[in-house]
């Protein structure tokens, strides 16, 4: 049994001939069913963004070919055989590993070096879920990956390598949540950013999570945080996850210990008579934080009360570290991947010791690329 790894990315593939790669969501569910159903596929899961296509496999090596992948590809792109290959690269075993938990980092080791947010990679595992092309190996490798991603953050020793948005709001946030006792939060803009510090702060003892749906893209990711929950085994959030519309901003505001504000938001929420309507509704006030990553709030407002505390993102600015700092932090960088990645094959080989995987009944999957299952049966 082995882990696999074929991508094409923006490096490998001209710029005239990348979009013959690109994948709808329905394509990409197509491809998860069709390539499940090659000989010897056991699981597959499909990483797809603006940067790259990726697909992970967990495969018998004694009955998977490689060129049923390089083959399927070929067709879907409408692709010389050769011009594929050309393009393709590939890594197995802890070179999967590592390259996943590189490109989940948040961390930019160089000017080609380019990362995915962890909503990326959590999307992936839930698609391979939902199309039950996931077991124990991929879906434990995409967790460790997620959870790797998430705790970096933490990680003091690699701080100079840790100067994006994402990092840096986390930081300001919990650094923030230090000094006071906060347990219900509030989230008006729900995007990449905030979407991403809502997982990070997940594992958090929390009273509850509310999100203003502000449009679809709003409902959409509080259901794919639910989803990503359960996945992660972390269900019992989940009865604290709400969402409300503009009627219940008052109430919510009130209730809440904590407020973010999302990068997008266009109009200032937070007004001097809306704070004056919120302590009529609660006369006993309490301190309340306010983090915000607009450009559009006046923060003048919170000036005039004594138990508000506003932050904005750029009172986290990017710090800059003398070379030797940053050579240290990239040495801890390496020892926490390599680390992490021994932690992983461990528990790789110990499913491969405890599981006696039963040989799958191959699916012929109906779609618009030709069957592949037993058609496909030469190397390449």
């Amino acid at each position: 049994m082995k882990l696999l790894m074929y991508g094409v990315n923006r490096d490998t593939v001209s710029s005239e001939d990348i979009h013959k790669y690109s994948l709808t969501q329905s394509d990409r569910r197509e491809h998860l069913r069709d390539i499940s159903a090659f000989d010897g596929v056991e699981e597959v899961v499909l990483l797809v963004t603006d940067n790259r296509n990726e697909y992970y496999l967990f495969v018998d090596e004694k009955d998977f070919k490689h060129g049923d992948l390089l083959r399927y590809l070929s067709q879907y792109t409408n692709k010389m055989l050769e011009e594929v290959i050309l393009e393709t690269y590939s890594k197995f075993n802890e070179d999967v590993v590592k390259h996943l938990l590189h490109v989940s980092s948040n961390i930019e080791l160089s000017k080609n070096h380019t990362y995915e947010p962890v909503d990326v990679i959590d999307n992936a595992l839930m698609n391979a879920v939902e199309e039950d092309t996931a077991g124990n190996v991929l879906h434990s490798l995409f967790k460790k990956v997620v959870d790797f991603s998430l705790e970096l953050c933490e990680k003091e020793a690699i701080e100079p390598l840790l100067q994006g948005d994402v990092s840096r709001a986390v930081r300001l946030i919990k650094s923030t949540l230090e000094d006071y006792n906060v347990g219900h939060y509030f989230v008006i803009g729900s995007e990449g950013l905030t979407n991403q510090v809502i997982k990070h702060l997940s594992g958090s003892e929390y009273g509850s999570l509310t999100v203003l749906n502000r449009s679809s893209e709003s409902q959409r990711s509080v259901e794919e945080l639910k989803q990503w929950l359960k996945i992660t085994n972390q269900s019992k959030w989940l009865k604290n996850i709400h969402v409300v519309d503009s009627s219940q901003l008052l109430y919510r505001l009130a209730k809440s210990d904590a407020i973010i504000i999302g990068p997008s938001e266009k109009n200032t929420w937070i007004s001097e008579e809306l704070i004056n309507e919120m302590h009529v509704l609660r006369p006993t006030l309490k301190q309340q934080l306010f983090f915000d990553f607009s450009s559009t709030q006046d923060e003048t407002v919170f000036s005039k009360f004594e138990t508000l505390v506003y932050k904005h993102i750029d009172d986290e600015p990017k710090k800059m570290f003398v070379e030797d700092k940053v050579e240290a932090a990239r040495t801890a960088y390496d020892e926490l991947i390599t680390g992490t990645t021994s932690q992983y094959m461990a528990h790789y080989n110990q499913i491969q010791e405890c599981e006696v995987l039963p040989k799958p009944v191959k699916k012929r999957f109906k779609s618009n690329q030709m069957c592949f299952v037993k058609k496909i049966g030469h190397h390449v």
